[in-house]
């Protein structure tokens, strides 16, 4: 390792030492609209530094050699300038006198609301994953963004593709980027990075820069812009910042959630350039709950946004729903997973279905927010199943041990400020009640995890069975799981449930094993990996 660390120094030595391009001093331009005129007062950053421009829409500040893009924070008043269907409010550094940005004016000025889809661990690592994303996710956006009044708009929270160990799948995402192009989905689609969007080995020589530095994000950064950054829209400031940080080189599996100095510096100085009672939304991959534990940094940041009026926090990366809410007033939506268990089914490990959240924001505040499984229709937010059904299959089986006068509900998109009605033959009998968050493994099956999703993904398909792979990610916590003790065991049962925007969901029917068909089963292609073979 050291003779590979001093020859890699030695060619980055003699790159500058044969003519390597210097680049300028500073870094300037223009932002004007589409008519000519100068606009004042719009953010400009490299990552590191951040300025307005001045009354002739001007800007200039010295140069960061470690920094990769300029780009600018899109005003609400004006258009996501698109390329090829993607966002394009940067450019890349590189020797060049000035960067120039030119943006459309929205008809009408700003917008009074809009929705914002929130996309979680599309996490491709076959192309059969890539075809699933375009024929049922994308597909599905689209169609229900024809549904959603108002203008939409999406942004992802990390975990693109999915690459595993020391093999790079990120070669997916050109293909992963087409298939998010506005065209296909319906809207603009910001990126965040995650954990598997790096390139392993970690190692990289930066091109032009005095020293050898550490660029793992750099091929992501090339198909989708700067991996931290701002925008507005309406009366909303959306912040996507990378929050994973590998505590070695030499080891793709050993990250934790973290932010560095530089990173909070930043956030500070985009901030200091919001109004007070703008709606604060910042995109992470990794949640904060426990990052916060571990990492100063995180707590800072969570500082920092509890230090404003409204301020949320929305994550990815576990693949199960949760809502957090901490004593600061900032709340965090840990989004459900696009990919579900991974492709394997059409269901994450606490049951929830494939998909992804969609937030109504009307000025600056979220009036209603909806978690959509993917091909299924928006009222699909619960299940009900029996105390003492089994659920699996040829690899494993799961008895439930309540008892049939118990019944279990999971409500997936559950928050504070939700309320349950359950009926026995038609007459109000009672409310649901929370089940303790519990993490068993092994039988009696009582506890809150959702053992019919968990039958099919270890059960039925294998996963986390005898395949090697990680029975946790399989086998995940579930956080909104309910019960209920009928009265009368054969009575007809009916459960309502009302989100904080009294949107009413109704429930009558319990799901059996029978249903892993139509409601867990995946499409089968003809080219796919052979270990279950």
């Amino acid at each position: 390792m050291r003779k590979l660390a001093t020859f890699i120094i030695s060619i980055a030595a003699c790159s500058l030492a044969f003519g390597a391009k210097v680049m300028p001093p500073e870094v300037k331009g223009t932002v004007k609209d589409t008519a000519g005129k100068p606009l004042a007062g719009v953010v400009v950053s490299d990552g590191y530094t951040v300025v307005l421009t001045d009354a002739n829409g001007c800007y200039c500040f010295p140069r960061v050699p470690e920094a990769y893009y300029v780009n600018i924070s899109i005003p609400s008043g004006y258009e996501v300038p698109l390329r090829q269907g993607q966002p394009v409010f940067y450019k890349k550094l590189e020797d060049r006198p000035s960067y120039d940005f030119v943006l459309k004016p929205l008809r009408g000025g700003p917008e009074k609301e809009f929705n914002l889809f929130l996309v979680a661990d599309p996490q491709c690592q076959w192309v059969w994953h890539v075809r699933r994303l375009r024929e049922e996710a994308v597909a599905d956006m689209k169609d229900y963004a024809r549904k959603c009044k108002g203008p939409d708009y999406a942004i992802t929270l990390g975990d693109i593709a999915y690459s595993e160990g020391f093999r790079n799948t990120n070669y997916l995402l050109p293909m992963i980027r087409e298939e998010f192009a506005a065209e296909k989905t319906g809207m603009p689609v910001f990126q965040t990075i995650g954990n598997h969007d790096f390139e392993y080995p970690l190692t990289a020589v930066e091109e032009g820069s005095p020293t050898i530095s550490v660029r793992r994000h750099r091929y992501f950064e090339d198909m989708f812009g700067p991996a931290n950054y701002s925008f507005n829209r309406g009366d909303a400031h959306i912040i996507s910042m990378f929050d994973v940080s590998f505590s070695t080189f030499g080891h793709p599996g050993k990250y934790q959630g973290d932010f560095s100095d530089a990173q909070v510096a930043w956030l500070q100085k985009d901030l200091a350039a919001v109004p007070s009672d703008k709606l604060i939304i910042l995109c992470v991959h990794i949640p904060f709950e426990n990052s916060i534990k571990n990492s100063p940094n995180m707590a800072r940041v969570l500082d920092i946004l509890g230090g404003r009026k409204n301020a949320r926090i929305v994550s990815g990366h576990t693949h199960t729903i949760k809502h957090l809410h901490y004593p600061n007033g900032v709340s965090e939506y840990v989004a459900g997973a696009m990919s579900g268990c991974w492709w394997w089914s059409k269901n994450c490990a606490d049951g929830a279905p494939n998909g992804y959240t969609v937030w109504k924001i009307k000025g600056n505040q979220v009036v209603s927010d909806i978690y959509k499984g993917q091909n299924f229709k928006d009222n699909y937010q619960m299940r009900m199943y029996r105390g003492d059904a089994e659920y699996g299959g040829r690899y494993e089986t799961f008895k439930m041990e309540h008892g049939a006068g118990t019944v279990l509900v999971n409500v997936w998109n559950w928050d504070e400020g939700w309320r349950s009605e359950v009926y026995e033959n038609g007459k109000l009998s009672g409310a649901l009640e929370p089940m303790p968050i519990t993490g068993e493994f092994q039988a009696p099956y009582n506890g809150s995890k959702d053992w019919w999703s968990i039958g099919y993904n270890v059960g039925v398909v294998g996963r986390g069975h005898s395949q090697g792979s990680t029975r946790n990610n399989y086998c995940s916590k579930n956080y909104h799981m309910f019960r209920y003790d009928l009265k009368d065991p054969s009575a007809k049962v009916k459960v309502v449930v009302y989100d904080k925007s009294g949107r009413k969901f109704t429930g009558n029917r319990f799901t059996t094993a029978d249903d892993y068909e139509t409601l867990a089963s995946r499409p089968r292609y003809s080219v796919e990996p052979a270990w279950e073979e």
